[in-house]
């Protein structure tokens, strides 16, 4: 057998302290072997095993003050000091190898650590300090919650969020004018009530189309993770639970589509029973109730899930002065005490009785307005011959189609004619040598895409991006195929084939200076995205629906917008491709937004189907009655009659004061404290791709096995620049509420660092010298330092010269100071002065000393 190493051998039985959970009291190594150290920590029973070249450990001080067991003879024994060559003096005189001293279970409050010289190292009071003047200004007065989403600051949103989150329950109504982000209020306000502990149970309903992007929104911009409750997720359910499981009690936080609900009626029973904490309805205009009437399936689904009486957000893009009455009865929905069902509401009305406090009606006028759209109309003498788009639309104009499925068939056929050749074609029978004949010769000799493809090559060079629409895939791959024939550029894709991850990566893509300069999407790509950095939107086909044009063209007309929107549409010389152009002309859709005004506008579809089975031409005369009606309803709308009726309007005078508060400091504070704390804690942490951007990981030098709601293994991308992580989609905003930011100030908050310390720091003049007491105390997320004198007398300049940032202290030696005669009384005394401020969360004492050094103007 090979004789054992004695410097291994030297380890037996040796006395250390986990560094980083001094909570496990003092530790013996009782096993070495292999580079292992086996240590048995006997206070908590606990056994670890640990590299030998480990930092985790450090050798076990017994400091003056101790009590401890003199285990040759069994004896209590008390520490005077500590001597050289690792001896000990006891109070008796004795002197002795500290190795034969174990101490015992000292009283651990922070006026005992401090007494006996039990103290952190500066460095981690320092880190302390840092997180708690953090937990401090994020509180932002009161816009703390609101500070976390990947979301640019805009103050009536802000506005909007705080006071709905000010009533208890939040009961509110989000109607402001399309493009100005009612979403964005109702994620903060979730974020909100969610961080706050004021809901749990969250259930979103949404229309269908919308229901991923919720999903999207939710967990890209505040990290909150929902899941969509479909067919699929509900059989899941049933077989992991069995049949009639609440899905509810499955799935804590839920996006419901609207049809799903309709369909399948019992997931309102269900959504009771277990007792939703908070219900966000989107397009909540669809739940219907005529007079006299019970209310559409929509409705009475809903009516009882809100009854509960919880949180209830309700987003309706629909103003007052569009339907009155369907607005009344959402906020009888909200307020049923207020609106019971006998109430007139024209009366009222007509009365100009204020509506209660749970309304948010922002207009664009209030925001200083948004800038304008730029409608370009792109002429046939600028793009070629239309002769092959016209042949092809012309033949299946013609054909004779009998029945409603036939009739169907048809205006599938001609509305793909009319958006482009190969999306025709790919509907056609197989036997339909004219169609695909035609269908070939369009997408060959298509003057849009001549034209874009000239466009195209300026439009890059000029730096900018552009957004095309187009209805149908095969569109998109045309586009994608000719752009890079003709024009020799990049262009990105997003489609509803994508995985969510690869259309992050598009965008984000797309975003970037040197990225494609073109994004071809199809209408998914209208659905929640927004686009407000491109320079123009391109609508190479207009759907025969003018809200899906809406849609489009919204996803660049929103608030943050600093630049016109420039609309490029192509105007065909005859067909119903033109006469659908100049109707969108003359309802104005190039020009301003037409958001809620869908019941208006919901006549335009069926009449443009009727044209096209009746051979191309609009019904002059119905379709100018259409026109009139919308264009009356938006005078009306933009009269704004009822908008002095809501109360605590936000108004433009108010966004410098609310920006305000929003400390200037934030984002720099926050990366210093976590950057720090994941040094401090052994994680992984460096900068990537030039200084904004860090990844973090736990790695093998981890001291901590997972931190709060960050399971080990984890790892992160991201940044604390919000700019940065506005601009990249797929890196994360590393501020309050993501999962490692909150982990370690929790860990730090509730761990043992940096609680008790010894601080010798100097001062020019800002403050006279001294010795004294310094207690930190909190005051839920402030925190309020304390420091009296050696007399017992508090010295608020102390405190505050003490605790600002950043923390300044030379090393102190704790052997030094505990020596002292009298320290351990005189520590005591001074913190039963500070008693009477409740439990300090941290302790220090400190020497303040007077600076000899001369100034410039000294001598």
């Amino acid at each position: 057998m090979a004789p054992r190493d004695p410097r291994l051998e030297a380890l037996m039985n040796h006395r250390v302290i986990h560094r980083y959970n001094p909570e496990l009291g003092p530790g013996k190594v009782r096993i070495v072997e292999d580079r292992t150290l086996v240590v048995e920590f006997p206070r908590t029973g606990t056994v670890l095993r640990l590299a030998m070249d480990s930092e985790t450990l450090r050798p076990l001080v017994i400091p003056a003050g101790c009590r401890a067991i003199h285990e040759p003879s069994g004896e209590e024994v008390t520490v005077e000091a500590t001597l050289p060559e690792s001896r000990v003096r006891l109070l008796d005189g004795r002197e002795m190898p500290e190795e034969e001293l174990w101490p015992l279970d000292n009283d651990d409050s922070l006026v005992e650590r401090l007494s006996r010289g039990d103290v952190d190292k500066v460095e981690d009071f320092a880190l302390l300090m840092d997180a708690l003047h953090l937990a401090t200004i994020r509180e932002a007065d009161g816009l703390g919650s609101y500070l976390g989403g990947r979301i640019e600051l805009f103050p009536h949103q802000l506005f909007a969020a705080e006071q709905a989150s000010r009533t208890d329950p939040v009961r509110w109504l989000l109607a402001d004018e399309v493009g100005l982000g009612k979403t964005v209020e109702a994620c903060l306000i979730l974020n909100r009530l969610v961080r706050t502990r004021r809901a749990e149970r969250t259930l979103v309903i949404a229309p269908e189309t919308l229901t991923v992007q919720w999903l999207g929104e939710l967990w890209r911009k505040y990290h909150q993770v929902f899941v969509l409750l479909d067919d699929q997720r509900l059989a899941d359910v049933e077989k992991e639970y069995g049949k009639g499981f609440n899905p509810f009690d499955a799935y804590g936080q839920v996006v419901l589509g609207m049809e799903m609900l309709v369909d399948n009626p019992q997931l309102s029973r269900y959504a009771v029973e277990a007792g939703i904490d908070l219900l966000i309805v989107d397009e909540a205009h669809h739940l219907r109730r005529p007079a006299g009437h019970p209310g559409n399936p929509a409705y009475r689904l809903v009516r009882p899930i809100s009854d509960l009486g919880r949180h209830v957000l309700l987003l309706t893009a629909t103003p007052m002065e569009e339907d009155a009455h369907g607005f009344f009865r959402l906020l009888q929905i909200l307020r049923p005490e207020e609106f019971p069902e006998e109430l007139g509401f024209q009366d009222r009305l007509d009365a100009r009785k204020p509506l209660p406090a749970c309304t948010s009606a922002t207009r664009r006028v209030d925001i200083g307005g948004l800038p304008p759209r730029v409608g370009r109309p792109v002429e046939v003498e600028e793009t070629g011959d239309w002769s092959p788009l016209l042949d092809l639309e012309k033949e299946m104009c013609g054909r004779e189609a009998e029945g409603p499925v036939h009739r169907g068939r048809k205006l599938r056929r001609i509305q793909r004619a009319l958006s482009c050749g190969a999306a025709l074609k790919e509907i056609l029978e197989p036997g339909d040598e004219t169609g695909r004949r035609l269908s070939d010769r369009a997408v060959r000799k298509d003057p849009r895409l001549e034209w874009l493809g000239m466009q195209a090559r300026e439009w890059r060079n000029a730096g900018d991006k552009t957004l095309v629409f187009v209805k149908h895939r095969e569109s998109l791959e045309v586009i994608r195929s000719e752009m890079s024939r003709r024009a020799q550029i990049r262009v990105g894709l997003f489609h509803e084939d994508l995985s969510p991850a690869r259309r992050d990566i598009e965008v984000a893509q797309f975003r970037l200076n040197d990225g494609p300069s073109m994004l071809v999407c199809t209408e998914c790509g209208g659905e929640g995205r927004n686009f407000q950095f491109c320079t123009r939107v391109v609508l190479f086909d207009l759907p025969w629906d003018p809200m899906a044009v809406e849609q489009r063209i919204g996803r660049l007309d929103r608030i943050g917008r600093t630049i016109p929107v420039e609309i490029v549409y192509f105007r065909p010389p005859a067909g119903l491709g033109r006469s659908v152009a100049g109707l969108y002309e003359t309802l104005g859709l190039f020009r301003e937004p037409l958001g809620g005004l869908e019941r208006e506008l919901a006549g335009i579809g069926p009449a443009i189907q009727g044209a096209a089975l009746s051979g191309g031409l609009l019904d002059e005369e119905g379709v100018d009655a259409l026109v009139q009606e919308a264009r009356t309803a938006h005078d009306r709308v933009q009269d704004a009659a009822f908008h002095e009726l809501h109360r605590d309007p936000y108004n433009n005078e108010m966004a410098e004061s609310i920006l305000a508060r929003v400390p200037s400091d934030l984002e720099e504070l926050n990366e210093e404290v976590v950057a720090a704390a994941c040094e401090r804690l052994g994680l992984n942490c460096e900068r990537q791709r030039g200084d904004a951007i860090y990844s973090i990981e736990f790695g093998n030098r981890a001291t901590v096995g997972s931190l709060q709601g960050v399971p080990g293994g984890s790892n992160f991308l991201g940044s604390f620049d919000r700019v940065e992580a506005l601009e990249d989609d797929r890196i994360d905003f590393l501020a309050a509420g993501h999962p490692i930011v909150e982990g370690i100030l929790a860990y730090l908050e509730e761990g043992w660092h940096g609680r008790a310390a010894l601080l010798h720091t100097t001062s020019r003049g800002e403050v006279p010298p001294g010795f004294g007491l310094l207690a930190i105390v909190k005051d839920g997320p402030r925190f309020r330092p304390v420091a009296v004198d050696l007399g017992g007398k508090e010295r608020p300049e102390w405190a505050g010269f003490v605790t600002r940032r950043p923390l300044r202290s030379r090393s102190v030696r704790p052997e030094i100071w505990v020596q002292q005669s009298g320290w351990a009384n005189r520590i005591r005394s001074l913190g039963r002065k500070l008693e009477r401020h409740g439990a300090p969360v941290a302790l220090a004492a400190f020497l303040i000393e007077q600076s000899t050094r001369k100034t410039a103007q000294g001598s």
